[in-house]
């Protein structure tokens, strides 16, 4: 009977052995994606401006090219570029000063505006932007010797998350 009973019980150790092993049998795989990449975007452009322009000395009723200036877009990101101009100086001020004119051929460009819009550009796309001058006959003594100068800035902005409701503009240029 004590071999019984042993016998019995070792019955029930290797049973329950063999339940647990079976419980713990599980099939198992893995796959690794490893070393995903995330690059930003750019947003460049070319400096067009190279060498400042010295036009001199000026007598009433003159007129002429100041120069023309292509402005190249090299980023990644579409971007809204942009045109500020400013004048100051004597020459720019009074009853009759030196007029400036600055067209990309389609559009014309205000002198002393900030912010405007010269486009959406992508990759490679250009604009060139003429710039000239034309001073009165009608200027008088009082601008002799007179100096001014013009100031451009071309800057550009992503367009992407930046684009006003009207699609004319950037929301911001910062």
């Amino acid at each position: 009977m004590k071999k019984r009973l042993v016998l019995s019980l070792m019955t029930v150790a290797l049973v329950a052995l063999l339940a647990s092993g079976a419980t713990f049998a599980l099939f198992t795989a893995q796959t690794t994606n490893a070393n995903n990449t995330f690059t930003a975007g750019t947003v460049a452009i070319n400096d067009p401006f190279a060498a400042n322009v010295s036009i001199g000395p000026l007598a009433p009723g003159d007129s002429g090219d100041v120069a023309d200036y292509t402005i190249t877009y090299s980023g990644t990101l579409d971007a809204w570029l942009g045109l500020t101009a400013s004048t100051s100086g004597a020459l720019f001020t009074g009853t009759h000063p030196v007029d400036i004119t600055i067209s990309d051929g389609t559009n014309n460009y205000d002198e002393n505006t900030a912010e405007q819009v010269l486009g959406l550009f992508t990759n490679g796309d250009s604009v060139t932007l003429d710039v000239d001058y034309s001073w009165s006959a009608d200027a008088d003594n009082s601008y002799q010797g007179a100096t001014g100068e013009l100031n451009l800035q071309v800057f550009a902005v992503q367009s992407a998350n930046n684009t006003n409701l009207m699609g004319t503009g950037p929301i911001s240029w910062n």
